[in-house]
């Protein structure tokens, strides 16, 4: 049973919602807030979108005024205790912040899409360019249990993040920030032990950044990787 489930709408023009699979049962509370044009929630593919059961959270936004494409993508999440949270044009002050805000300035071209598969695994992001249509670019792959995600690209310029974790219990924290700097990271992480990510690129020169992880120690590894 779903006691909440909230869809809020608020368009000039060309929003879609489009979450047409299974979505799920148990304490499923879905927020989704759309403002301005060319917004898209949708399936990654027709037939992929599931959610899941259990004590599920989802809050998405996000917030367009122009003629790029916000797209957020979802393609099947899953398990108990799961909570998402991720906009698009607008920020939050950090991971614990449960209100987006808008800057004044959105250009749009932002992606996103959320997999994971798996249990209790909190992400917690957004993608904003301040003005840019270029756009940030997010893809993500968990099908493993007990991550935390904190994922953060701001201000203007293509900023990609490929993630992809098959191991439990990792803490991954992600900024990429700085006008005009196209900075890359793709991580992998895998092992048999979680693995404490923290990687910061940020500054107006383009910083690239790609890590495979396999942690094989008792008790976990650590991985800090700061780039200016």
């Amino acid at each position: 049973m779903v006691p909440l489930l909230l869809l809020s709408l608020n368009s000039k023009a060309d929003n879609l919602i489009e979450l047409d699979q299974a979505l799920g049962g148990d304490n499923l509370d879905l927020n989704i807030v759309q403002v301005g044009a060319n917004n898209t929630i949708q399936c990654y593919v027709d037939s992929s979108c599931w959610i899941g059961g259990d004590d599920f959270t989802i809050h998405l936004e996000q917030y367009n005024t122009t003629n790029s494409d916000n797209v957020i993508e979802i393609w099947h999440l899953e398990g108990d205790g799961n909570s998402v949270r991720f906009g698009q044009g607008l920020h939050l002050s950090n991971s614990s912040d449960t209100s987006f805000y808008y800057d004044g300035a959105e250009g749009g071209g932002h992606y996103a899409r959320l997999d994971i598969h798996g249990d209790n695994n909190e992400v917690v992001g957004f993608q904003q360019n301040a003005g840019s249509t270029t756009g940030h670019i997010y893809r993500q792959l968990i099908f493993s249990d007990d991550n935390t995600v904190w994922i953060k690209q701001q201000n203007n310029g293509q900023k990609t993040i490929d993630l992809t974790t098959y191991s439990d219990e990792n803490t991954v924290s992600i900024v990429q920030k700085g006008n005009n700097a196209e900075h890359q990271a793709n991580v992998t992480l895998n092992g048999t032990y979680g693995t404490d990510l923290n990687l910061i690129q940020q500054g107006t020169t383009t910083q690239t950044y790609q890590l495979t992880q396999y942690c094989y120690t008792v008790g976990g590894c650590s991985v800090s990787v700061t780039q200016d």
